[in-house]
C-alpha cells in the first residue's frame, strides 16, 4: 500500500537490458555492450465504492447489527472488484495453454478431467522452463507478505471445477501432500504449485451471428434474455434488440446493449431496451450482473465476443433461426493462471476502507466503502504466469454474481 500516491499518479519501474555472451577474440579482444535502462509505468486509475444509507430507526428495530453486516458485504464487493481487475490480466501473458496440449485444436478450451489435469500442470511447467522462468518449487505459501513475496513461489489460481478434477485425480485427498485448507483461498499444493481457489477468474465467449435474426429470436447471457424484434417498444419490454438494416447493424446493437445495459434507445435504426435494475433473490439486478462484462463486435468474422472479468463462469445460450448462428461450444473459456507469484503488480493507494458519516437532513448514516488502486503486468512478469484456457461448456449452475 502506498498512501503517498493519489489517483492518476504514475508509478515507474526501470530495469536493465539483457546481455548476450559474445565470443572473445584470440588476443583477448572483447565487445562492449551498451547499458540501456528501460522504463515502464503503471497508472493508478481504478477507484470504486460500495456505499449505502442506513436509517437509524431500522438499526433500532432490527435484531441484527444491520450496519455492520452490510458494511462487511460492501467490503467483500470491493475485494471482488480487485480480484476481477487483477485476474482479468490473463491476456497480458506471453504463454497460454489450450486444447492442443493434449492433441486438441489450438485456441480451443481444455476439457479438464481427472485423467488429464496432471498433464495440464506438467505442460505449464514446460512453458515456464522454456521461458527461463525460475520456479522455487519447495516454497510453500505462509500468508505472510514478507515471507511470500519476491521469491518465485509457484502458484496456481484455479476454479472450483479444476480443483474438483485434482481431487478426483488424487482419490478424494485434498492434495497428494495432505495440506490443510488455509487462508485467502489457499487449499494446499499440487505438482509443486500452491493452489488458490477463486470464483473471480475471467471468462470469454464467442457468439456467431452471420444471418439476420427473425422476430422473437433470443440470446441469453447469465439468465439475461435479449430478444430480437422488428419493432422495439421503447422503455417497455426489457432486453429488446431492434433488427437493423443488416446483420452487422443488429449485432452492433446487441453489443451496445450489453456494454450499456441501463440505456433505452427508441425504435428506429438501432433501437434497444435496457435490462432490469430490480434485484433478484440473490440481491443482484441484471444491470449488476453485466458489470465487468464487455462485448465486442467483429463484422469480418460475423461474431460477437464477450469478456467477463471476475465471473469465473458465464452460462450462455441462444435460440436463433439460422442453425449456424450460436455460441461456439469450443470457445467458452475460463482463464486459470498458473506460474509464479509477482507477475501482476497491484498498487494500492487506499485499501477498501469504511467511512461512516451522519447524513445531512436525515436521521441515519451514509456508509461509504471505497478503495483506489492501479494494476499492470510489467515486461519482467510477462512469462511468469500461463493463461490456462479451460472449457466451460459442460459446467452447470449460475456464476453467482
Amino acid at each position: 500500500m502506498t498512501p503517498d500516491l493519489k489517483k492518476a499518479d504514475i508509478v515507474k519501474r526501470t530495469y536493465p537490458r539483457q546481455f548476450v555472451a559474445n565470443a572473445m577474440g584470440g588476443g583477448g579482444e572483447f565487445t562492449r555492450q551498451t547499458i540501456v535502462d528501460t522504463e515502464e509505468s503503471l497508472t493508478v486509475d481504478r477507484e470504486f465504492d460500495t456505499s449505502f444509507y442506513i436509517k437509524s430507526l431500522d438499526e433500532i428495530q432490527t435484531h441484527l447489527p444491520t450496519r455492520q453486516r452490510y458494511a462487511q458485504e460492501s467490503v467483500k464487493a470491493l475485494h471482488r472488484q480487485i480480484d476481477a481487475d487483477v485476474l482479468g490480466e490473463y491476456g497480458s501473458f506471453t504463454n497460454s495453454l489450450d486444447a492442443s496440449f493434449n492433441g486438441g485444436t489450438s485456441t480451443y478450451g481444455i476439457e479438464v478431467t481427472s485423467t488429464n489435469v496432471a498433464k495440464m500442470f506438467s505442460s505449464v511447467g514446460v512453458l515456464l522452463n522454456m521461458a527461463n522462468v525460475y520456479v522455487n518449487v519447495p516454497m510453500k505459501f505462509t500468508g505472510n507478505k514478507l515471507n511470500d513475496a519476491g521469491k518465485s513461489m509457484p502458484v496456481a489460481v484455479i476454479s472450483p471445477q479444476v480443483y474438483s478434477a485434482i481431487v478426483q485425480r488424487v482419490e478424494g485427498k485434498d492434495t497428494p501432500q495432505g495440506d490443510a485448507v488455509g487462508t485467502n483461498g489457499f487449499i494446499g499444493k499440487y505438482f509443486g504449485y500452491n493452489l488458490f481457489i477463486s470464483n473471480a477468474l475471467a471468462w470469454t465467449g464467442t457468439l456467431g451471428l452471420a444471418t439476420q435474426p427473425t422476430d422473437g429470436d433470443t440470446v441469453t447471457i447469465m439468465g439475461i434474455v435479449y430478444t430480437f424484434k422488428n419493432t422495439v417498444d421503447a422503455g417497455v419490454t426489457a432486453g429488446q434488440i431492434e433488427i437493423g438494416s443488416t446483420v452487422d447493424v443488429t449485432r452492433a446493437t446487441l453489443v451496445a446493449a450489453i456494454n450499456d445495459p441501463s440505456t433505452d434507445v427508441a425504435d428506429g435504426t438501432v433501437g434497444r431496451n435496457s435490462v432490469s435494475s430490480t434485484p433478484d433473490s440473490a440481491g443482484f439486478s441484471n444491470r449488476d450482473r453485466l458489470k465487468n462484462v464487455v462485448a465486442t463486435n467483429n463484422n469480418t468474422t460475423d461474431q460477437m465476443t464477450i469478456v467477463a472479468k471476475g465471473k469465473g463462469y458465464v452460462p450462455v445460450s441462444s435460440s436463433l433461426t439460422a442453425a449456424a448462428d450460436k455460441w461456439d461450444i469450443n470457445l467458452q473459456i475460463q482463464h486459470n493462471l498458473i506460474g509464479v507469484e509477482g507477475a501482476i503488480d497491484l498498487v494500492m493507494i487506499q485499501e477498501p476502507t469504511l467511512d461512516e458519516r451522519k447524513r445531512d437532513g436525515y436521521v441515519g448514516y451514509d456508509v461509504v466503502t471505497w478503495g483506489c488502486w492501479g494494476k499492470k503486468v510489467f515486461n519482467d512478469g510477462l512469462a511468469k504466469l500461463v493463461d490456462v484456457k479451460v472449457l466451460t461448456t459442460n459446467f452447470s449452475g449460475d456464476d453467482g454474481n
